[in-house]
């Protein structure tokens, strides 16, 4: 499998969000992103999407992430980790994903467990 899409995603390190929009009915999440020359624009969607997590110590009630700076999108065949939900209600319903994307927004991250990455119209498979 090609992962030839890390150099696409490099192009807009240290570029700014946006927007980001989460449409659980399709298993998708959707990144606007400028790159850091504000030369290019880039749509990056998520899809088939398992499971996310955001991590933050600031978190707003509303999830609003418009004019953050993104530091980078990483990807990882292996994962970043097992992640699971705190408060299980009880031991059979635990439910562990991997995620394999990791987008850091400026001292936040958004883990994603996804099976596709579309990058301005061009698809990739993960998983």
């Amino acid at each position: 499998m090609s992962n030839s899409f890390h150099p696409i995603l490099d192009n807009y390190a240290k570029g700014t969000i946006n927007s980001i929009h989460f449409d659980m009915d399709f298993d998708k999440i959707s990144v606007a992103i400028s790159n850091a020359n504000a030369t290019d624009a880039a749509e990056i969607v998520f899809e088939d999407i398992k499971a996310f997590y955001y991590i933050d110590h600031d978190l707003p009630t509303d999830l609003q992430i418009k004019g953050e700076n993104l530091n980078t999108i990483s990807y990882d065949h292996y994962g970043f980790g097992e992640f699971s939900a705190a408060n299980a209600p009880a031991d059979d319903e635990i439910f562990v994903s991997i995620p394999n994307f990791a987008v850091s927004i400026n001292d936040s991250s958004l883990f994603i467990d996804a099976h596709k990455i579309t990058i301005n119209k061009q698809e990739f498979n993960v998983r």
